[in-house]
């Protein structure tokens, strides 16, 4: 048996940014870090948070020609681009079992294999998807991290089915009622001039959300109610989500099981899209925001027989 290389080596694991304060407070928790800004190369092991675009491109940049790397990326800077929410998703992602995660993506892509029909059910959610016979999951197994990689850290805790040019078909057909535990929101190309009270309301969105929970309703990939403590926000949904309005975009099973006791929804970070169970978007990150709706802990299967 060959030995396994583990994705990142913890006790060797450097942390790398574009933001001073928060490698000042990685440094104080015991962390090896460095200043993005500072290095031409990056580290052999290291997860790297970027708070602006340039950063981003950097870092990507600078991976082209590293020869020796395995680095997860998180893209702070497109959903809260603060020393709060990089810390929060550091400290998942050292909770994270990543071996475990990509195992279970590979069972998954094994019943996507051999089956088109789900069923969602639990946690006070019942919904079916139908995926396109011709479609094709992204997804993550192990052999994708058996050499050197830069991934970012949302490919390695889902298996998921986009749609965001929508001059095609929809690879999935969901229907049905989700509880749903969290929102997330992306904004890819921050405008010129910026929606404040956009993005305000959305921010208060989040923090209900995870105060009360919501219940999500969608029809043929098309969200009809979005209801948080009984007050309906489909509206907001569908001025935020831009030219693509209610229709959804995105659908994933969610594999990470290490993070659910220590998950916090109230906080904009991309690792809390990995958590098990699925989740559903809408929006393109571009024309308007992307929004996640979490229902961790729904049991996705093939739908029996008739």
């Amino acid at each position: 048996m060959p030995k396994k290389i583990a994705p990142l080596d913890f006790k060797d694991t450097w942390v790398v940014s574009d933001n001073d304060d928060f490698l000042q407070q990685c440094t104080a928790a015991g962390f090896n870090t460095q200043s993005l800004n500072q290095i031409e190369n990056l580290p052999a092991c290291s997860v790297v948070f970027s708070f602006c675009n340039d950063a981003a491109r950097k870092t990507f940049d600078i991976a082209k020609h590293a020869s020796n790397k395995q680095s997860v990326f998180c893209a702070t800077h497109v959903f809260e681009p603060s020393v709060k929410s990089a810390l929060y998703g550091l400290s998942l992602i050292m909770k994270s079992d990543f071996y475990a995660a990509l195992h279970k993506q590979k069972l998954i892509l094994a019943l996507l294999d051999a089956h088109t029909r789900f069923d969602i059910k639990g946690q006070h959610s019942n919904a079916s998807v139908v995926i396109s016979e011709d479609a094709t999951p992204y997804a993550m197994i192990e052999e994708d991290i058996s050499s050197n990689f830069i991934y970012s850290a949302a490919e390695f805790f889902e298996v998921h089915y986009a749609h965001m040019n929508a001059q095609i078909a929809c690879p999935f057909q969901f229907s049905g009622h989700l509880a749903i535990s969290g929102i997330l929101t992306v904004l890819r190309n921050n405008p010129l001039l910026p929606d404040n009270d956009l993005k305000r309301a959305l921010e208060q969105l989040t923090l209900d959300v995870a105060q009360h929970t919501a219940l999500l309703i969608t029809e043929q990939n098309i969200i009809t109610s979005f209801k948080v403590n009984h007050i309906e926000y489909s509206t907001l949904l569908k001025h935020a989500a831009g030219s693509r309005g209610l229709k959804l975009t995105e659908f994933a099973v969610g594999v990470n099981d290490a993070i659910a006791p220590f998950i916090d929804y109230s906080i904009n970070s991309q690792m809390n899209e990995g958590i098990s169970g699925i989740h559903v978007a809408l929006g393109d990150g571009s024309s308007g925001y992307h929004i996640d709706f979490l229902c961790p802990g729904a049991v996705f299967s093939p739908t029996p027989p008739l």
